[in-house]
Order: C-alpha cells, then sequence, then structure tokens
C-alpha cells in the first residue's frame, strides 16, 4: 500500500541491546524499565527476544518546552546457541546498544553481535557497563575495541558510547540521550494512516489462547478488526496487548505488540502486514503460496553419512526463538562418526505422541523439553516403555547432555593403534601354534601381549600374538627401537627371516 506522506511523522527508535553473555545488557533495561526480568531467567541468562517501550522526557528546541520521547527496546540473548537471534534484532532495530564490560572487554559474542550489526547497517553506540567494580578498566576496554576496528567519540572516531554501571545507575541517562541524538540525525520517519507492516521478533503457544506471536510495528497502525498475515501465519486481530500485557485496541510504529489467535505458528523473523479485511489477507496468503517456487530436492547423503550413528531426539520448546536456537546447537553435537537428528519439533507441552514418535524407529529416541511441561500421561506412557525424558531450562546444558548422550549410545568400533616394526632375523623353532623368532626393533617399540602382523614383500601374510618377548636373555614388557629381542609368537602361519612385524593394539571406542 502506497505510503501518503501527508501523514507522515516522526518514529520512535526502535533500539536493540546486544552484547557477549553476562555483561549486563538485561541489568541495563531492568534499570531503564525499573523491572527485574534478570532474576527470572534461567542461570541469569537471556534466553528469549524481548521488547520494550520506554518513555524519556527531552526538551524540544523549537518550543523550550519538555516533550515526551518513546523508544522502543530490544532485548537479545548472549549465548553463543542465539546468534542467529541477535542478527535477527538487529535486522528489526534503527539503533544498536553494543555492551561491553569494563571488567572482561571484547569477547567472543560481542565480536558476533559487532557482525550482525554492521551486516544490518545501522548505527551504534557502545556503552562501557561495569564502570563500577573494583577491577573495572575503561581504557583497557576502549583499546580492545579500537583493535577490533571500533574507534569511539572523543578518542579519534566516531562512534557514540558512554560509560555506564547498568546496577547503580550511573551514566543512564547519558545513554539514554545518546539514543535520541543519533535518532534526530537518522530521521525516522512512519505513517500512521496506513495498516501496520513490522517483524515477528518471537512466538509461542498459548496453553489457554492459541497461538501468539511478539510483533514490532515498523510502520503504519495496527486496529482490532484488523487480520495480520506473518509468513503464512494468519490471525484476526481481537486479542491485542502492550509489552506489559495490557490489552489495547490500537497500536503504531515502533510498538511492541502481542497478537494472539494465529492459526499456525509464525516463524520468528517473518514480516508481518496488517489488512482491512480477512478476506483481502487470505487474498495475499494465496498469491503468496501460488509464487512461491518449489525448492530444488535435496542432494542424497553420501555413504559416509548414512554410516553415521544417529541419535533420534524429539524436541519440544516454549517458544519459536528458543526451538531455532536448540536445533542450531543440535545441528553441531556429533562427529564423522555419530549425529543427533531432530525427527520431530514443535512448541509447548511435551505429549502422548512425542513419546510413541521416540517409540517408533530403529534407535528409541530421547524426548527433549526446553521449558515446558510433561503431559501426565505421556510421562507415565515414557516410564513404561522406557523412553527417557530430559528437561532443560538452560540451552548449554542441554548441549552438554546431548553430548553425553551421544557418546553413550553410539555403536564402538575398533581402533588400532600401531607401537611399532621390527624385522624377524632369524626362527629358532616352530610348533602348531607358536613360533620363536629373533629380531630387531626399527622404529617405535614391541610389547608382550599386543598383535603382530607379519608382512612379507609387502603383503600381510596373517597376524599373531607376541605372548613373551626377551631382550639380553631376560623376559620383559617391552623392547625399545635399536635393540634386538626373542619373541614367543602364536601364530597359525610360517614367519620367515627378512619379515616385517607391525606391532599394534587395538581398542573399542
Amino acid at each position: 500500500m502506497a505510503k501518503s506522506f501527508e501523514h507522515t511523522t516522526e518514529r520512535p527508535p526502535v533500539v536493540v541491546v546486544m552484547g557477549h553473555v553476562d555483561h549486563g545488557k538485561s541489568t541495563l533495561l531492568d534499570f531503564i524499565r525499573k523491572s527485574n526480568t534478570v532474576e527470572k531467567e534461567a542461570g541469569g541468562i537471556t534466553q528469549h527476544v524481548a521488547a520494550y517501550e520506554v518513555v524519556r522526557e527531552k526538551i524540544d528546541p523549537s518550543t523550550s518546552l519538555m516533550v515526551n520521547k518513546r523508544i522502543t527496546f530490544i532485548d537479545t540473548p548472549g549465548h553463543a546457541a542465539f546468534q542467529s537471534i541477535r542478527a535477527r534484532g538487529a535486522n528489526v532495530a534503527d539503533i544498536a546498544i553494543l555492551v561491553v564490560a569494563a571488567d572482561d572487554g571484547v569477547k567472543a559474542q560481542t565480536l558476533e553481535a559487532l557482525a550482525s550489526i554492521k551486516a544490518a547497517e545501522i548505527p551504534f553506540i557502545i556503552a562501557i557497563n561495569k564502570v563500577d567494580k573494583p577491577n573495572a578498566n575503561v581504557e583497557r576496554t576502549q583499546a580492545s575495541l579500537s583493535e577490533q576496528g571500533v574507534y569511539l567519540e572523543k578518542l579519534g572516531g566516531d562512534v557514540p558510547w558512554a560509560a555506564v554501571s547498568a546496577k547503580a545507575g550511573t551514566g543512564v541517562e547519558e545513554l539514554l540521550d545518546l539514543i535520541l541524538i543519533v535518532a534526530e540525525l537518522q530521521e525516522y520517519a512512519g505513517d500512521p494512516s496506513v495498516p501496520a507492516k513490522g517483524y515477528v521478533l518471537e512466538s509461542h503457544r498459548d496453553k489457554k489462547r492459541g497461538l501468539a506471536a511478539t510483533l514490532v510495528i515498523t510502520d503504519g497502525t495496527i486496529r482490532a478488526g484488523m487480520t495480520v498475515l506473518a509468513g503464512r501465519a494468519l490471525s484476526p486481530v481481537r486479542i491485542l496487548e502492550s509489552a506489559m500485557g495490557k490489552t489495547i485496541k490500537d497500536a503504531s510504529f515502533s510498538t511492541p505488540v502481542r497478537l494472539v489467535g494465529f492459526d499456525e505458528l509464525p516463524e520468528a523473523g517473518a514480516s508481518f502486514q496488517a489488512y482491512t479485511s480477512k478476506r483481502e489477507a487470505e487474498g495475499a496468503r494465496s498469491s503468496a503460496s501460488a509464487e512461491r517456487k518449489k525448492a530444488p530436492p535435496g542432494a542424497e547423503p553420501s555413504g559416509d553419512e548414512t554410516e553415521r550413528f544417529a541419535l533420534p531426539v524429539i524436541v519440544r520448546a516454549d517458544t519459536s526463538g528458543s526451538l531455532e536456537a536448540i536445533e542450531h546447537e543440535i545441528s553441531r553435537i556429533g562427529d564423522e562418526r555419530s549425529l543427533v537428528t531432530i525427527v520431530q519439533s514443535g512448541i509447548g507441552s511435551l505429549g502422548e505422541n512425542d513419546v510413541k514418535t521416540a517409540l517408533a524407529g530403529s534407535v528409541p529416541g530421547v524426548v527433549i523439553g526446553f521449558n515446558v511441561a510433561v503431559d501426565p500421561i505421556a510421562e507415565e506412557y515414557a516410564r513404561q516403555h522406557g523412553i527417557r525424558i530430559e528437561l532443560f531450562d538452560i540451552i548449554y546444558k542441554l548441549t552438554e547432555r546431548l553430548e553425553e548422550l551421544l557418546g553413550a549410545g553410539r555403536p564402538k568400533r575398533a581402533v588400532e593403534e600401531v607401537l611399532g616394526r621390527a624385522k624377524v632375523l632369524k626362527q629358532f623353532s616352530s610348533r602348531k601354534d607358536m613360533r620363536v623368532v629373533g629380531g630387531a626393533v626399527t622404529e617405535g617399540h614391541m610389547a608382550r601381549g599386543a598383535q603382530a602382523r607379519v608382512v612379507r614383500r609387502g603383503i600381510v601374510i596373517g597376524v599373531g600374538k607376541i605372548r613373551n618377548i626377551q631382550a639380553n636373555k631376560a623376559d620383559v614388557d617391552r623392547v625399545p627401537e635399536g635393540s634386538e629381542f626373542g619373541a614367543q609368537i602364536a601364530s597359525s602361519f610360517e614367519i620367515a627371516p627378512g619379515d616385517t612385524l607391525e606391532c599394534f593394539t587395538t581398542s573399542l571406542k
């Protein structure tokens, strides 16, 4: 729908808060919002994307009067598993705040967040946090940022920054003012007269009310009676709430809202568009489906791939963002011999069908729940059939447990370790199943109890076992390189002078 420039007005900025885990992103937002989400997060780690709106008083230079300026904040997880969610937050936002702890400096997720900000091509502000800690070193943090090509204002660069203590509130007022200054320079604008559009930040299954999503409006207005299309998911605008859970009838750009009533779960990160009627929204969905090209068939797995042991898992999570992060982490588990395969996933509590799916394969599956409840019937069914149900509220503990289960479940294989090689110099005696030979170690060592592969003119003629070995007419456990020895080798074939003995052991791993 065409924008009416006649109705275009100033649009509040959408600000994403990013940075390394435990550098104080959520604590900073807590101080700004005068709330306390950190204590509610498992392990003190933010594991969902959340959006909040705050109001900041500022003097209007044209009237010299105090006016209210709105800022929408997006909080993103700092843990490595949530890199794609952080990237999505940066793509939705107008401005980014990169939080760096003064006592810890630039870390791995700091660099990932910085890369996401640069890829989104949005302006950003550095918040050097925890300046109140005894071991804080602002100068060292500034230097570490410079090493990464981030040059701060007043220090030879043009990136705005503020030294803050999210815990005590020091420097937070300056940080908010910097946001508004950057927003004024960028001249963000929107048209409240057109139907709303924006992005899905998060989606989940509400047990009592159905499928819900957190939306951030980037332009236009959403009103009761409209219909929203997010990807393929469609919802009438009946249950519309503010970020604080208050029922509202309408909302305009830069505002985060929660909409309940989708006919399927919207994909986190999908764009949405509001329509004035359900028929119009359904028409748009039909058109999009007709134009969607059929995906090319995937390549057949290689022979090596099919030989890998696969641990099947069924995953249930509380939100689509959590599920996305879990799927990303699970894809990284395994090696050339084994991997974890998700055979079924979804949002909401664990049910009987999840357990039945775990039973269906040739290898019993593991049912994984992340911040979800287990239906009592499913729990009893799993107990009766010996299916493991594992529940988690911190993602790295989930991945650590799956690595343990994969290691315990995969079949063991024999792994050979070559200890040394020797040249046979003489055969002393030969009985039915025992040969006594003399030789010299040319590489590594020869060991009692190890196996001996006999090679003649480059061809392996058989494998025997070293029953006993002597050096200087005394029984020993091993003979090192450069030494001569006599050995009793159990074998059903002859061992002749000139043969090579390859001494090796095998173990199951």
